[in-house]
């Protein structure tokens, strides 16, 4: 799942929900959006994500990258 695939990265890097949103230009509220399964983010800030957590996009989204192709 998405959401969880975010928050497992998210806390095994030690970030916080607001943390990372500022780290990523995105808003804390997108963040719990997220892992709460009520969102699901576009490409560019599935991008702002994955770059902020330092991972590739694949690493952090492997289902959904898959199913783009």
């Amino acid at each position: 799942m998405l959401a969880n695939q975010l928050r497992l990265w998210r806390l095994s890097l030690g970030f916080k929900q607001q943390e990372l949103a500022a780290q990523a230009g995105v808003s804390p509220a997108q963040i719990v959006a997220i892992e709460r399964y009520y969102h699901l983010p576009g490409p560019e800030v599935r991008a702002k994500l994955a770059a902020a957590l330092g991972v590739n996009e694949s690493q952090l989204w492997p289902d959904l990258i898959k199913a783009e192709v």
